[in-house]
């Protein structure tokens, strides 16, 4: 009676550990794109749904304030708050609150610019205005990667670092926006990119300042030179930049006797300065091309193998190797695969093949890669993992209902066997 009762608690705490295991398949999270949207009657804004393979049924909760497609696109039709529904077959839901303003309906937005290019640490304002003017609204501006750049509510954008971003103009419709692409160079350019600065230092009265120590520094070192006896004086091998542009009676003298500021781009620099008072003025300025400009650009890797959900970083370099390289923007052939943020990382999607093709912002060069997703191990493995265990949950349960009839069997049987004998 004993070994009956323990054989069923350990079954019973079997059974329990296997209920009590994580399931290896992946669980789908269904989400919606917006959980809440203002509209005006008669506007639209299409909602999307991810997380889910399966197909999706939306539906409104009142089609008197607003309907909704079977492609989730939702029209406002009469004052109020409604909640658009999005269903999938196996019981996920996810919802939106919509809301329908009363009053002028924003038509449009114009915006000073749709495309701005700027380097880091300058600046530029969106001008934007909203039609018809009677809406008499105040558009928020809001950036899709504020490490790259941030933005006031008066439209003003400061450029934080290299990189893509969008500036999205917004009035209090979710249906009227206007977006604007923001791209960002590095004002000092990758290492390797390198330039050469030639100059001659005249005094105010245009005589030769020849053994004067010159100088370039900024935040990452400085180089020195001395003027010739023609007061000729050259620098090279200068990382692209903004430097202080110094000079010093000679090489031991700590104190500048004169200065300016000067800026490196994609260029050797050939200048004829000098020398008034304790600043220095430029009189001539000729900015000649780097001989090594970019030929191509250079991957990383030219073909990738992904599972679903892994990332890579992709790297760009300029050929020839001092050559500058100037933004590189990826873009996929096939977002449903892989995608490629600004920053050169791809993401696999979903299985598949698809190329990712970097180029410059100045569309001269590019160059692609082929990208190949496979399905994860863990995906692959799933459903025979879930088959295994409910094929060895059935088993044991099958077992333990074999030993609990027997046990009951028998104790009926003893029971039986103690009447016949109190009957004699």
């Amino acid at each position: 009676m004993k070994k009956n009762i323990f054989c069923i608690a350990l079954i019973l705490t079997v059974i329990l550990s296997l209920f009590s295991m994580p399931v290896s398949a992946d669980e789908e999270t269904l989400s919606i794109s917006n959980q809440s949207i203002d509209l005006y009657i008669n506007q639209s804004y299409q909602l999307s749904v991810t997380g889910t393979s399966s197909d999706v049924v939306f539906y409104s909760q009142d089609t008197k304030i607003a309907e909704v497609s079977g492609d989730g696109t939702v029209t406002a039709k009469g004052l109020g708050s409604t909640v658009i529904f999005a269903s999938t077959n196996n019981g996920q839901q996810v919802e939106c609150k919509v809301n329908v303003l009363n009053g002028v309906s924003p038509k449009d937005i114009i915006i000073s610019a749709q495309d701005i290019t700027l380097k880091v640490g300058e600046s530029y304002t969106i001008k934007a205005e909203v039609k018809p003017k009677e809406t008499n609204q105040k558009l928020t501006f809001t950036t899709s990667d504020s490490s790259v750049v941030k933005v006031d509510q008066n439209g003003y954008i400061k450029a934080l670092k290299p990189g893509v971003t969008v500036v999205t103009v917004s009035s209090t419709s979710d249906a009227v926006t206007k977006k604007c692409i923001v791209k960002v160079n590095a004002n000092t350019e990758q290492e390797g990119a390198n330039v050469s600065v030639k100059g001659a230092l005249y005094s105010i009265a245009g005589e030769k300042k020849v053994n004067m120590t010159v100088e370039l520094r900024n935040s990452s070192g400085f180089k020195r030179t001395v003027t010739d006896e023609n007061g000729n004086f050259s620098f090279t091998g200068v990382k692209q930049g903004d430097y202080a542009f110094l000079v010093y009676k000679n090489e031991n003298d700590l104190t500048p006797t004169a200065r300016t500021q000067i800026s490196l781009g994609a260029y050797n620099l050939i200048i004829s300065c000098i020398m008034n008072g304790n600043e220095i003025v430029i009189l001539y300025q000729n900015n000649t091309a780097i001989a090594s400009d970019i030929k191509d650009i250079v991957l990383s890797s030219n073909n990738i193998l992904l599972q679903t959900g892994e990332t890579y970083d992709m790297t760009c370099r300029a050929k020839p190797s001092n050559a500058v390289l100037p933004t590189v923007i990826g873009e996929s052939e096939d977002e449903a695969i892989a995608t490629v943020d600004a920053d050169g990382r791809i993401t696999a999607v979903s299985e598949g093949k698809t190329v990712i093709t970097f180029t410059t912002v100045d569309g001269r060069l590019s160059k692609s890669c082929k990208v190949t997703v496979s399905e994860s191990q863990g995906n692959k493995y799933s459903w025979l993992i879930i088959t295994i265990e409910s094929s060895v949950m059935l088993l044991i349960v099958l077992v333990f209902f074999l030993k609990y009839i027997k046990f009951i069997r028998k104790k009926y049987k003893e029971e039986f066997k103690i009447d016949e004998e109190e009957q004699y």
